[in-house]
């Protein structure tokens, strides 16, 4: 059992206090300017996303299959730097949307200095279902509905910093994704239907948010996570005809609940466990936040 002080648990705290100072703060009128940006699709056979969004409305869907990828910006006052070229066979989307301002010709650049500003902006992003994607997306305060529904996902990883958003994976995922990861912040995180998204290798970090994870969907492999939680509440939504063991590493003040399950020492297997086709094994490691697994049908 852990009794000192983690660097999640750290974070947390810093997190915690910054959410108490940003969020009276949060006002003011929306956008005034937009810019619609469209690609079509060429030679490219794959396609690599970078994102990094400071703060606004953020909606990503499919695009039509013949678009490499179409956006539609939103600002307060500075455009937004984005970049697309193909290199080789490989696609590759640049999009800085953080209140700075890229000049090939300068060094300097302007920035977002005001906290009334947050909420000005808005990105609607799609892309195309028909290439592979690898997607970093580094997100401040944010609110969003990431839908990748329909889409081909190799790569994803995503850090939030204060946030409201929901991502989906409503329809099964026709590629792999080796790797999966998420570091969440601040605010409310869900993620719908993880069983779709095909995962192999599973991360997920959480601060003092509040996180549920649903991992309902058909499954194609087997899914292994490690979590790591600091101060929040993080609910797992596991379905039971899928074998799971979860093996908890918990403080004191931390606190773990599940039913139906066999205990073994800090590690818990459902009855499926080394009978389903496919099965889930995730290791957990908690500070001072609140875990729940809850079975689903």
């Amino acid at each position: 059992m852990k009794t000192s002080i983690t660097a999640v648990e750290k974070k947390s705290w810093f997190l915690l206090c910054l959410f108490v100072w940003i969020q009276p703060l949060i006002s003011g009128d929306r956008q005034t300017g937009s810019l619609r940006l469209e690609e079509p699709l060429s030679r490219e056979k794959n396609m690599v996303v970078f994102i990094k969004y400071g703060n606004g409305y953020l909606n990503i869907a499919k695009s039509n299959p013949q678009i490499a990828y179409e956006g539609e910006f939103l600002y307060a006052e500075y455009k937004p730097d984005v970049r697309y070229e193909v290199v080789g066979d490989e696609g590759r989307l640049d999009i800085r949307f953080t209140g700075d301002v890229r000049d090939d010709d300068e060094e300097d650049s302007r920035h977002i200095d005001s906290i009334d500003k947050l909420y000005e902006n808005e990105l609607n992003l799609k892309l195309n279902p028909k290439i592979p994607l690898d997607l970093n997306m580094d997100l401040g305060v944010i609110k969003g509905d990431l839908d990748f529904s329909g889409l081909l996902v190799e790569k994803f990883d995503i850090e939030v910093g204060v946030s409201k958003a929901d991502i989906y994976f409503n329809e099964p995922n026709r590629t792999s994704i080796e790797s999966f990861d998420i570091e969440g912040g601040v605010g409310k995180l869900s993620i719908e239907k993880l069983g779709n998204a095909n995962i192999r290798e599973l991360s997920f970090e959480g601060g003092i948010g509040s996180y549920e994870l649903d991992f309902s969907g058909k499954y194609q492999q087997d899914l292994t996570g490690t979590m790591e939680l600091g101060m929040g509440k993080l609910t797992l939504y596991i379905p039971r005809n899928i074998g799971t063991r979860i093996s908890v590493d918990q403080s004191f003040l931390s606190s773990f609940s599940i039913d139906e399950a066999y205990k073994s020492g800090e590690e818990y297997t459902n009855d499926q466990w080394g009978k389903s086709k496919y099965q889930i094994d995730l290791d957990i490691e908690t500070g001072v936040g609140k875990v729940d697994v809850i079975w689903i049908d």
